[in-house]
């Protein structure tokens, strides 16, 4: 279950030039897990992760084809964002002797005066929710058929860009009212480009919702936060606009096709809203005294795009829905070897969720997978315990811990209440029918991920307001 955050797959229907008509899908939350380290020194201030989306056989004008996405960041340690269940879609950087990566982290705060919980990780640097190029070199996405993300010198990527998410009249949020920033994050409609009017539907034409709409650009993860209550998608727009601090940064705008992704947001490559019925044929009734938790995990599921790594974008009508991938080609690729053919890279493969017992989830406890979820332990290296620290050996916290690797975003699900996460355990194991689908492991490294795990970001997070945000009634 992925939450990092992006990414997941982006497709596209056919050639995505300028000028063409590009199908492109909406991620439901961009994973960017892996940042490689520059081949030379002339290149020390930034880091490509390029990223493989997953792939799929075929026709491009007909089936998917997986984009990649190359992501050019800055060389520092510091946080670009929040995260993906509430307030963004943005990354921080961790840096180790052969590598980086990009890890996005979540917090919960309450906002004062607003009334509602909202969960989000606190900026630790002047840049907060400031957008791309802030204070550092720009970041940016390539998004587009291979060989965007591959070759420098690839054609026919769009290239779209982290825009200053604070409250700034000029370059950022200021300009907007709380209800287009609520239409952008329900309905993907860009907020300059759509009235401050209650949305009446959600199909081009139908009610006030426009007949050509303006969507915003991959990888914002609207597709799956459209499935979260009202109340969460108005107390991200109330933060937005009333608990940061306005930061001048003006970001260029994305790039895109001519009709503003509009051919991939569509019920067939995003699924439908609101989600399927429960139980879907790839689901099945839990018990009856299990039946509310699972509900709740199932929402939460949809909500934080797990199925975009795991199987699939179409939600939980769709065939393979949570039973991991099953073609190479839908791996994630990452590290130096797309500057250093030399140099090595890491597959990261979504596994099996589904509660299959010889090649799912089925032969863990919930205890397991809630350490998975917690911790980031992995469940088949882990004993089914209540773990009682936070610490490598502290407590019964393993001396040596096995955790996840950087694909699987539990760093910013540990914030998240034990009710949410219980019930996602729930979901997984009594809320979806088996499948048997062998997915091999992902790719480790000699610490098991610990350097990384090390600089990860205060928990619980910073009270606020932090010097990043302000009180406002």
């Amino acid at each position: 279950m992925r939450r990092r955050n992006w990414s997941r797959q982006v497709s596209a229907g056919e050639d995505c030039s300028a000028g063409s008509r590009c199908c492109v899908t909406g991620t439901s939350s961009f994973v960017t897990d892996h940042v490689s380290r520059a081949a030379d020194g002339v290149q020390q201030g930034l880091r490509k992760t390029l990223v493989d989306l997953g792939s799929q056989p075929g026709d491009v004008h007909v089936d998917y084809i997986g984009l990649w996405v190359e992501m050019i960041i800055p060389d520092i340690f510091k946080q670009h964002g929040a995260g993906h269940h509430l307030p963004g879609v943005f990354h921080q950087v961790f840096q180790q002797t052969e590598f980086a990566r990009l890890q996005v982290d979540l917090g919960r705060a309450a906002l004062d005066g607003m009334g509602e919980a909202v969960e989000l990780e606190v900026a630790d640097a002047v840049r907060g929710l400031a957008g791309a190029g802030a204070s550092e070199p720009l970041i940016e996405f390539k998004i587009g058929p291979p060989p965007c993300g591959v070759d420098p010198k690839a054609t026919n990527c769009f290239t779209t860009r982290p825009r200053n998410l604070t409250p700034d009249d000029a370059t950022g949020m200021g300009r907007f009212t709380e209800r287009q920033l609520f239409n952008a994050l329900r309905y993907g409609l860009r907020p300059e480009d759509t009235p401050d009017v209650i949305i009446t539907s959600t199909t081009p034409g139908k009610g006030n919702f426009p007949m050509q709409p303006h969507y915003v650009a991959p990888p914002m993860p609207w597709p799956s936060w459209r499935h979260m209550p009202d109340a969460d998608l108005r107390a991200i727009a109330a933060y937005l606009k009333r608990g940061l601090k306005p930061v001048v940064n003006k970001v260029p705008d994305s790039e895109g096709p001519p009709d503003f992704w509009a051919s991939g947001m569509t019920p067939a490559e995003i699924g439908t809203y609101p989600a399927p019925a429960f139980p879907t044929m790839y689901e099945q009734q839990p018990p009856a005294a299990n039946r509310a938790r699972v509900l709740r995990g199932r929402a939460l599921v949809i909500e934080h795009g797990c199925a975009d790594c795991h199987q699939s974008l179409a939600g939980p009508a769709a065939k393979g829905y949570m039973a991991g991938i099953t073609s190479p080609n839908q791996e994630f690729v990452l590290g130096p070897c797309f500057q250093d053919p030399t140099a090595p890279c890491f597959h990261g493969r979504p596994r099996n969720l589904t509660p299959d017992k010889e090649t799912g989830i089925g032969k863990f406890t919930d205890q397991q997978i809630f350490n998975a979820l917690r911790y980031g332990l992995r469940p088949d290296d882990t004993p089914d315990v209540k773990i009682t620290s936070r610490k490598p050996g502290q407590g019964n916290f393993p001396t040596e811990p096995k955790y996840l690797g950087p694909f699987m975003p539990w760093s910013s699900w540990r914030y998240m209440p034990d009710e949410d996460l219980l019930s996602i355990v729930a979901y997984l194991r009594h809320g979806l029918k088996p499948v048997s689908n062998k997915v091999a492991p992902s790719d480790d490294v000699p610490d098991h991920w610990a350097g990384d795990v090390a600089k990860l970001g205060a928990y619980p997070p910073p009270a606020f307001p932090t010097a990043n945000e302000v009180k406002r009634k």
